[in-house]
Parts: structure tokens; sequence; C-alpha cells
């Protein structure tokens, strides 16, 4: 039966300070949209990739999936992380009307015992809106925690007690939906990391995972441009086509 664990617990482990004993391995958190709808559409949507396009005049919601890989032999016994938006400050994106959540938690265990790496509660908290011209937006945090058993090295057997299983290729640890305003501009607009006092990452002994070992992923909303900025981006070329031709004849 699981356990209850405390925030502040989770917080003291993560204050833990250290070395890893495996030094080369590092732990990866990818971001990729899963669903894009609504409002004035989605282009070319597929999911699964990190950038997502949409035409002009806002109202898409959008659905994004956290995913963590590792290749640390020994496991993991905790991560924690956090997502930052609309860090230009233009409200690009706003918190969807679902509440992020994490994943439920997995059990580790091949016998009949179970065995969980699993979220001390169900939804990041605090989040933060982005407002125009004020906040950027901000969601704290995504975490687990061993209960009895480390988080095993993706794509591994491991063993546990008298049962051995195969690690899946990745673990989804999170989902966080958003919807989005009329204004919007390429470039990344969503930010994985450690953003908060909480975060970190944990190896089976306790101690914190080097930032260097850490790859944090993105996710980016792009616009269709408006036929107004097509057509002079168009003329632009023409421009210095011809210009390049006069050069060439001089």
């Amino acid at each position: 039966m699981r356990k209850v664990f405390s925030v502040a617990l989770m917080a003291a482990m993560f204050c833990l300070v250290g070395m890893t004993k495996d030094a080369g391995a590092t732990v990866t958190f990818t971001l990729e949209w899963a669903t894009c709808a609504g409002g004035t559409g989605c282009v070319g949507f597929v999911a699964g990739t990190q950038t997502v396009t949409l035409n002009p005049g806002g109202g898409q919601t959008m659905r994004l999936d956290l995913f963590l890989t590792h290749d640390i032999p020994t496991g993991l016994s905790g991560h924690g992380f956090s997502l930052r938006f609309d860090t230009d400050l233009l409200n690009e994106l706003n918190l969807g009307a679902m509440a992020p959540a994490e994943w439920a938690g997995t059990d580790l265990d091949p016998n009949a015992v179970v065995n969980l790496y699993a979220p001390l509660d169900s939804t990041p908290s605090p989040l933060q809106e982005s407002t125009t011209g004020g906040l950027m937006g901000f969601i704290h945090l995504f975490e687990s925690v061993n209960i009895t058993q480390v988080l095993p090295m993706n794509g591994a057997v491991y063993t546990v007690g008298t049962g051995s299983a195969l690690a899946p290729a990745r673990y989804r640890v999170g989902q966080a939906f958003f919807s989005a305003n009329g204004a919007l501009t390429d470039g990344a607009d969503i930010f994985s990391g450690l953003f908060g006092g909480a975060d970190g990452v944990i190896d089976s002994a306790g101690a914190d995972v080097p930032g260097g070992q850490l790859a944090f992923g993105t996710a980016t909303v792009n616009l269709v441009p408006e036929p107004s900025t097509v057509s002079l981006l168009g003329l632009g070329l023409v421009g210095l086509v011809l210009a390049g031709r006069r050069s060439r004849r001089s």
C-alpha cells in the first residue's frame, strides 16, 4: 500500500549534496506536444514533436506531455522539475482549463508486491499564470520519489527479489495543458528546468545528480504569418534578386 510522504521530506531529499557514482550518465527531460485542436486551427500538427504551428487568432487548446529518460545503471530515487512559459512577457499562452498532472506512479516490482516510484501529490503547485507585460508563467513542480524501489535505467533488464522486468524506453512523468492567445511569436515558448527550490534529481545513493548530467527540453509554438506579412517577405525577396542582377551587370 502506498505510503504518504510530506512535501517537507521531498524538499529535504533534494537538498542532499553529493557526487553521483555514474559520472558519465545523463538524465533527460523531453517536452512533446500530444494534442492541438480548436480555435482558429493547428497547421499540419504531428503528435510527438516539440513544435506546434497555429493559425492567427488564437483559441487553440494543447496538451504537452513530459518525459524522463536516464542511463544511470543504479537508478534514480527521486526527481523534481518545473516549467516556465511566456518568458518574454507577451502572454502568448495561458494555462489550460485542465490542471497539470503528474503520472500516477509506476509499480517497479515484477512480483506480486506493489513497489511504487510515485508522486507525493497529484497536481503540481503552485501555478502562476502569465499576464501581458507582467509575470512569466510557472508550473512548479513535477516530482516523483522512490517509495520502496529506485527507477531503473531505461531499456535495461532489472531484478527485484526473484522477478525480472524490462524497463520502458522512457517514462512519461506528467502533462501540462495550454491555450493560445492571438499574439504569438516564433521561438521556444516553454522551458523545463530546475526553477524551484525543491527541484533536483537524486541518484540511488541519495546524492544530487550534477547539473552537467541533466538535459532539459523546450517546446515551441509558432504562428503562421499573416497574408500581408507573407506578401512583404515576397517583395523583399524580389528586391534582393533585382539588386543582385544589377550588381552583376555593373
